[in-house]
């Protein structure tokens, strides 16, 4: 219908020209005979126009049929890439849109500063193990998801490159606090086990870890440096091991490292930050 109209429109234009035209040729005092002669090619122009025209609509038809025989060839590609893979395009669609959302979302967090980025590196971590679980689809070898998994990749690299791998806040002590209470609090460990790195990072002040007063200034050490590890409540080597070299049989490495202040495998403490070897 669009391919019609456009004809037709054409049509009236070039008609219309040729009426402008030998009403101009008139005007100029054009003889009978010149004037037959005119019409006469302009007919002839009119009619190699619509042939023109024909042969466009012509061609226009056929590249159409093509493309819907394209299209049915792609969707059978489609339908026989679904089989394989034991999967739909509804499943697919929803697989590439999680992955726009987690590279969407890490270059939001781009834009904070250090200190804000800092405090958003459970999520962060969160992203990127949801993105390595996702890898491990089969889905994740289209060829779109792997550039996804590519982008992906590159902003965890430049988010990790900026994270601040540690970072100190001041916490005044208030009448009643404890060093057991003040790690329990959800804006400091939300984990009273913690109280021994309150204690170990302020030991300057704390001479005795009962003992703190109303109006003291504590340092509150959050995260790590690079290639260590906090321990929390219920954790042990080969859990440790598990996490940061996806092998719980490497735990043995971990206690090496850190014979200093491991003196029993089996015995290890929340707050203990043990230096972790490179895998």
């Amino acid at each position: 219908m669009t391919f019609k109209r456009i004809t037709t429109t054409l049509l009236c234009a070039v008609i219309a020209c040729f009426a402008l035209s030998t009403a101009a040729d008139a005007q100029q005092g054009m003889t009978y005979d010149e004037y037959k002669i005119k019409m006469a090619e302009y007919d002839k122009r009119t009619s190699e126009a619509r042939l023109a025209l024909a042969e466009c609509k012509k061609m226009g038809e056929t590249v159409g049929t093509e493309i819907t025989a394209l299209e049915k060839d792609v969707a059978a590609v489609n339908e026989e890439i679904y089989e394989v893979l034991g999967t739909d395009q509804s499943s697919i669609d929803g697989f590439l849109a999680e992955l726009d959302r987690i590279e969407a979302r890490l270059m939001g967090l781009l834009n904070l500063s250090d200190e804000a980025l800092f405090d958003k590196r459970d999520e962060v971590n969160s992203m990127e193990d949801r993105s390595e679980k996702m890898k491990k689809d089969i889905l994740a070898n289209l060829p779109d998801a792997q550039t996804k998994f590519r982008n992906i990749d590159q902003l965890l690299e430049r988010i990790n490159a900026r994270m601040p791998r540690k970072r100190v806040k001041p916490y005044t002590v208030a009448r009643g606090d404890n060093l057991w209470n003040i790690a329990k609090k959800p804006s400091i460990y939300n984990d009273a086990y913690l109280w021994p790195r309150i204690y170990m990072e302020n030991r300057g002040k704390i001479k005795n870890p009962d003992l703190i007063y109303p109006s003291w200034v504590l340092n509150m050490p959050f995260g790590v440096d690079l290639n260590q590890h906090l321990v929390t409540s219920g954790q042990h080597l080969s859990t440790i091991a598990d996490a940061v070299y996806k092998d719980p049989t490497k735990w043995h490495r971990i206690f090496r490292a850190n014979q200093s202040q491991i003196l029993d495998a089996n015995l290890i403490f929340p707050a203990q930050v043990l230096d972790i070897p490179a895998n």
